[in-house]
C-alpha cells in the first residue's frame, strides 16, 4: 500500500513539473517570422501555441485531425513579420448547431 501511494505521488510531481515547465516554456511570435515560415511551423508540428503580441497566444492546427470530434476548423490568420493578415493554418472551434 505504501508502495502504491509512493508511486502516486512521484507520478504527481512529475506531472506537476511537465505542466510548469510548459506553461513556462518561451513561445514563437508570429511578428517575428515570415508568414510562410509561420505557416510551414504549423505544417511541420501539426499543433503548436503561438504568441501573436504581448501576453496573447492561441493554438494552430494544421488540419482537423488535430481537433476533438465536438470541434470545426476555422481559418486562422496573424500578424507576421511581413503581412497583417497572413494565412496560417487553423484553430479549432467548438461546432455551431444553430446552422
Amino acid at each position: 500500500m505504501k508502495k502504491i501511494a509512493l508511486t502516486l505521488s512521484v507520478l504527481s510531481l512529475v506531472s506537476v513539473a511537465s505542466v510548469a515547465q510548459a506553461m513556462n516554456a518561451p513561445r514563437t511570435n508570429t511578428t517575428d517570422l515570415t508568414g510562410s515560415q509561420v505557416k510551414s511551423l504549423v505544417q511541420e508540428k501539426g499543433a503548436i501555441i503561438l504568441s501573436t503580441g504581448p501576453g496573447l497566444y492561441d493554438r494552430y492546427v494544421a488540419n482537423g485531425s488535430y481537433c476533438s470530434p465536438s470541434e470545426e476548423t476555422q481559418r486562422a490568420y496573424v500578424v507576421t513579420k511581413d503581412s497583417n493578415h497572413s494565412l496560417i493554418g487553423y484553430t479549432c472551434v467548438v461546432e455551431n448547431d444553430e446552422r
